[in-house]
């Protein structure tokens, strides 16, 4: 089997990626206090929902908030990331099992 050419396959994974965006993370609903005197939120009315985007960078976790109106879209690009790492993980699946019978039939 031939392995690709790392240029190439940045390329191609870049094309890929401008019609289905990819964003690794998790969408995260959360309502918050804020702790200012009197606010309603004291009365245990919690503001929100807010929602954060949550991600793990150089094995630290991060977080980033997301407007409302951006709650879709990165739900989308989240789901497609996700389908991206099933279909990669059956490709591999086949693949392995191609080498494997292909190491067999090679002892015969």
């Amino acid at each position: 089997m031939r392995q690709p050419q790392l240029p190439r396959f940045r390329h191609q994974l870049q094309a890929l990626a401008k019609p289905f965006p990819l964003l690794a993370g998790s969408l995260v609903k959360q309502y918050v206090i804020c702790g200012k005197p009197r606010c309603r939120c004291e009365r245990g009315e919690k503001h929100g929902p807010l929602y954060y985007l949550y991600w793990k960078e150089q094995g630290r976790s991060r977080s980033l908030y997301v407007p409302r109106a951006k709650v879709a879209e990165l739900r989308r690009q989240i789901q497609n990331y996700r389908h991206l790492q099933k279909e990669l993980a059956r490709l591999v699946r086949r693949q392995l099992r191609e080498w494997r019978r292909h190491l067999q039939e090679e002892r015969r």
